[in-house]
């Protein structure tokens, strides 16, 4: 195997022991792993991508509650520094001199690959910063739950995907450019090729329609025909509750969640030859589809 080439600094990983360093080895790209001063691995990696430089972290840290966000930062900053590289073809001198080789045996590293990709994490463990700085209220006693009716479960969706979307979009905003549609685009992806499993083509159009109409308690269908059709909400609880979460300290772009709409809309567009127009605003969305 080749000398590893460090294109980056040892980037820390929250609250651990453990760094990464982006670098390239045997003509490919690829990620060092230290605790202290000791290297833990050098691993090429197919392809320069967040994913890529995430998986060997998760691979060779065998740390029980390794938090997803700080790994995901550590692989950001590391992409960073890489697509830098990959742009000028220079780098700044990274190596560090006082650096050791692990003695981990052989079968003990290949047991690390071999480990499940992301740690498991308790209900305790995974708790966020942010939560952990909230006042705690201990309560007396379990509330009663009854069987949840439609209006209410639609209403507890409603803010569990804007709270997803938007700390996502928070996220994603943080991370190098590119990074935050990458993001959305893949989960655009997972769910047009979900829908896609349904053997009737229409399928796609259909769900697509029935997410728009959810977004208010004031969807209706004014016209509808063959070749076109015209979809209109009301109020969108998904902006609404956007804001309240703004309040409450999530800083997303401006954008989001219509953002990740309008990528669902070209994907569908594309599977199914519609046209898909969308006019958004909080006070109401205009989505008309047409086969012209």
């Amino acid at each position: 195997m080749g000398d590893f080439y460090p294109i980056s600094p040892l980037i820390n990983i929250t609250n651990t022991s453990y760094a990464a360093q982006a670098g390239v080895m045997d003509e490919k790209w690829a990620a060092r792993i230290v605790r202290g001063k000791k290297i833990i691995t050098e691993k090429t990696v197919l392809q320069l991508d967040l994913d890529a430089f995430v998986g060997v972290i998760y691979g060779h840290i065998r740390l029980p509650g390794l938090s997803r966000h700080a790994v995901a930062q550590c692989a950001g900053r590391l992409m960073q520094f890489a697509r830098k590289y990959q742009t000028s073809g220079v780098a700044p001198n990274f190596e560090i001199p006082d650096l050791v080789r692990d003695e981990m045996a052989d079968e003990d590293i290949g047991a690390a690959e071999d480990a499940s990709t992301y740690s498991e994490v308790s209900v305790d463990d995974s708790a966020g910063d942010a939560v952990e700085t909230l006042e705690q209220n201990p309560i007396g006693a379990l509330p009663e739950i009854a069987k949840v009716e439609a209006s209410v479960a639609w209403e507890n969706d409603v803010e569990a995907n804007v709270a997803v979307i938007q700390e996502m979009a928070a996220y994603g905003a943080s991370l190098p450019e590119g990074h935050l549609s990458l993001m959305f685009d893949r989960a655009a992806d997972a769910l047009v090729r979900h829908w896609c499993t349904n053997e009737d083509p229409v399928y796609p159009v259909l769900k697509f329609g029935q997410l728009i109409l959810s977004c208010s308690t004031e969807g209706q269908v004014p016209s509808t025909s063959r070749t076109k059709l015209t979809l209109e909400t009301g109020t969108c609880r998904l902006l609404t509750c956007a804001r309240k979460l703004e309040k409450s300290g999530t800083q997303s772009p401006s954008n989001y969640p219509c953002a990740f709409h309008e990528m669902l809309a070209s994907k569908v567009s594309y599977v199914s030859g519609a046209k898909i127009n969308l006019n958004i605003s909080s006070t109401g969305c205009i989505v008309t589809m047409s086969l012209d």
